[in-house]
């Protein structure tokens, strides 16, 4: 066995600890109520490490899930330039809100909680804006340079699905019981073509 996946898989544990721990203290006690060493102790690590995978203790609770991000990664990665953007992104994310399988798989429950905890928690919500806008802009660089796309178009195709999933994470960590995510996903993609009317 490598050393490589040995310490990849040993990262993505300590990931995975200092979100959990961030998460479940934010839960219990707030955000004003938490701190990076509080934080740390729960996942067994320094606050040092801590702010090696998080620039705040905010981003601590918004560290992605690995499988996810490299599921994202792949499909961006799959994207091509000869067909339209926006059906192959609206694909991307359906699969991506697929994997969450309602709350049910590891990474459903914590995106479910962190969404729930959100709501309530500006800081948090706003670090999460923050995080989603940095990372819009890193796809568009790749994707422009990648699909010699134009920047613009390559823009608003990314910002209108992801403000898609963003409304349809608000309405299914209101009431998950009710609003199964894929499906509510299909339907706001729906509504967003009808709305939009013909060219």
């Amino acid at each position: 066995m490598s050393i490589e996946p040995l310490l990849d898989r040993r990262r993505h544990r300590t990931e995975r600890d200092i979100a959990l721990a961030a998460l479940g203290l934010f839960e219990e006690r707030g955000v004003d109520g938490t701190t990076v060493d509080d934080i740390a102790r729960v996942a067994g690590v320094s606050a040092r490490t801590v702010f090696r995978y998080a620039t705040t203790k905010e981003r601590a609770a918004l560290i992605a899930d690995h499988e996810v991000e490299t599921q994202v990664d792949r499909a961006l990665d799959d994207l091509q330039a000869d067909r339209p953007l926006v059906p192959q992104l609206v694909e991307l994310w359906r699969d991506v809100l697929a994997a969450f399988d309602d709350g049910r798989s590891g990474p459903g429950s914590q995106a479910l909680r962190l969404w729930r905890l959100a709501a309530r928690e500006p800081r948090l919500m706003l670090a999460a804006i923050a995080q989603d806008e940095e990372r819009l802009t890193r796809v568009q660089s790749q994707l422009v340079d990648r699909l010699d796309l134009d920047p613009l178009a390559v823009r608003v195709s990314l910002e209108s699905t992801a403000a898609v999933v963003r409304v349809v994470l608000d309405r299914w960590a209101c009431d998950p019981g009710t609003h199964g995510l894929v499906s509510t996903y299909d339907a706001a993609c729906r509504a967003l073509r009808d709305q939009l009317g013909p060219p």
